[in-house]
């Protein structure tokens, strides 16, 4: 059976903007489950950690154009620079997107709104929320001063051992500044899980859905060593997050959008309670929570004077079909 994706040809035309995420090998197709009608139903809603800070602004008034209700469509960044290329846009086309959205009154929210809204809570009309992945230093160079000055709230997922120790990448110092604006929410991309390994003589996977093969002896992890190896990443990744940021740390980013149901099993194990993917599409009340949709909008392709139409487009099909959820697993190999 052809995914939802596969199937309407206008949305892979956006999709074909989500770098890095090679075509899955096996996808499945997963039952809708119906909304959960109070947060006692299951999905937990953390406390805030940190007390708000005067950056934090008060309730944005209802927007003048109800746009789309009851979902919330979930921005992918990387990273910003002097020059476009791959996942990098400019500062300007950062800044003219986040004008551009806000002008036409989307409502940016926080993660933590997002997950009470899957929880059973409201979310405002016209929701958006914005996500960096890799934690790249770029997002607090160029892109906080412009999310603080709009109080705009952000994620970003990092690469927990990359942190302090690689040139371009966020130090402890930059996030603990970030943090204290209480615009930002802390997820996990692994402590070191961010990569291809060998899954074959002559290909690769993505580390955290792939048993490493091993040239010297012909043989790959057995089930034992692939679960020892990425439950010890999740939880360590996700235990330094929470000591060095004082946040719960239940959000966590798939490499390459790769995932499947023994990753999502040992995130749970691990304390997360909510992922994010690279497949596109809004999320609404049916959406799995360890496998939210994200639809790239750091990319040059778009633009300020295009990403509002993006995000119409998608909550547009989303709203018609409020009950699709992404794939049970995506599961890439190169060769």
């Amino acid at each position: 059976m052809l995914s939802k994706a596969a199937a309407v040809v206008p949305f892979l035309a956006l999709a074909l903007v989500l770098g890095g995420c090679s075509a899955p090998t096996t996808v499945h197709q997963s039952a809708a489950r119906p909304r959960k009608t109070s947060h006692s139903a299951g999905h937990p809603v953390p406390a805030t950690a940190k007390a708000k800070s005067p950056h934090v602004a008060a309730a944005a008034a209802p927007p003048a154009h109800v746009y789309y209700k009851h979902q919330v469509m979930i921005l992918m960044y990387h990273g910003l620079g002097p020059q476009a290329h791959g996942d990098i846009i400019t500062p300007a086309a950062f800044a003219g997107e986040m004008q551009s959205l806000q002008s036409a009154g989307f409502q940016f929210v926080s993660l933590a709104q997002v997950q009470s809204f899957l929880g059973g809570g409201s979310i405002p009309p016209n929701a958006v929320a914005l996500t960096f992945d890799d934690g790249l230093e770029s997002v607090y160079t160029y892109a906080y001063p412009i999310l603080l000055q709009r109080k705009i709230p952000f994620a970003t997922f990092l690469i927990v051992g990359r942190i302090n120790t690689v040139v371009g990448d966020l130090s402890w110092a930059q996030i603990h500044a970030m943090l204290h604006s209480g615009l930002l929410t802390v997820g996990s991309h692994t402590f070191a899980s961010h990569g291809s390994v060998p899954s074959g003589p002559h290909s690769t996977g993505a580390a955290l859905t792939t048993h490493i093969y091993n040239f010297r002896t012909g043989q790959t992890e057995t089930n034992a060593q692939y679960t020892a190896r990425v439950e010890g990443d999740l939880v360590r990744a996700r235990k330094i997050l929470r000591l060095e940021t004082s946040q719960p740390v239940t959000w966590f980013a798939y490499p390459f959008g790769a995932y499947d149901t023994a990753v999502e099993q040992m995130l749970l194990q691990a304390g997360y309670s909510d992922a994010v993917t690279t497949w596109g599409w809004g999320t609404t009340g049916y959406a799995r929570p360890l496998a939210l949709p994200r639809e790239n909008a750091g990319t040059p392709k778009l633009s300020p004077a295009t990403i509002v139409n993006m995000v119409l487009y998608v909550a547009h099909l989303t709203a018609k079909d409020q009950t699709y959820q992404t794939p049970q697993q995506v599961v890439p190999i190169w060769p």
